[in-house]
C-alpha cells in the first residue's frame, strides 16, 4: 500500500493563487501609475512660482484701483434688442461723461463671448452712428444661449471696459 496523503497533493504554492497574484498585479500597477505621475509633474511645467511674487501683486491691485476709478467717470448704456440665433442683430452703445457729453474714444471693440465655448468668441469694432449719439456695430450669434459682450473703449490712451450678459433665442 502506499502511504500518500490525498490532502498533501492539493496544496497550493503561495505564488500560484490566483488572487494573491491579482492583488499583487492591482498594488503594482498603482505603484506604477503613481511612480509615473510624480515623473510627469516634475518634469513639465515649471509652476506659477515668480521670484517677485509680492510687488507683481501689489501692482497687479494698483491697476485694478486705477481702472475700477476710471470707470466710474463715465456713464454707459448698451441698447439691444432681440438677439436672435443667425440673424444680425444692431447693438449701440452709449459711453458719456458725467455732463452727458458722448465721449471721443480712440478705439472701441465688442467682444462677444460664449460662456460655454471659447471656440466661438469673436469681436468686431464700433463706429459712431451719424448722428453721433452713440457707438454703433452688428453682429450675427451663430449658436443660441447665454453670451457676455464686453466693451472695450481707449478714450485718453486708458482703456475701459464694459460688460453686458445677453441671450441668444431661436
Amino acid at each position: 500500500m502506499s502511504n500518500t496523503n490525498p490532502a498533501a497533493s492539493d496544496t497550493q504554492h503561495w505564488y500560484k493563487s490566483p488572487l494573491l497574484l491579482g492583488w499583487l498585479f492591482l498594488v503594482l500597477t498603482a505603484m506604477a501609475g503613481t511612480i509615473y505621475m510624480v515623473i510627469q509633474a516634475n518634469s513639465g511645467f515649471p509652476g506659477l512660482v515668480v521670484e517677485d511674487f509680492y510687488e507683481r501683486g501689489q501692482d497687479y491691485e494698483e491697476n485694478i484701483q486705477k481702472k475700477l476709478k476710471n470707470n466710474e467717470k463715465w456713464d454707459t448704456e448698451f441698447k439691444i434688442s432681440a438677439v436672435h440665433q443667425n440673424k444680425p442683430v444692431t447693438i449701440n452703445f452709449t459711453i458719456k461723461d458725467k455732463a452727458g457729453v458722448l465721449s471721443s474714444v480712440e478705439k472701441i471693440t465688442l467682444f462677444a463671448y460664449r460662456l460655454s465655448d471659447a471656440k466661438q468668441d469673436f469681436s468686431v469694432p464700433m463706429t459712431l452712428t451719424e448722428d453721433k449719439t452713440s457707438y454703433q456695430t452688428t453682429m450675427t450669434f451663430a449658436s443660441k444661449g447665454k453670451w457676455d459682450l464686453l466693451a472695450s473703449a481707449v478714450i485718453d490712451g486708458i482703456e475701459v471696459n464694459y460688460a453686458k450678459k445677453i441671450f441668444v433665442k431661436d
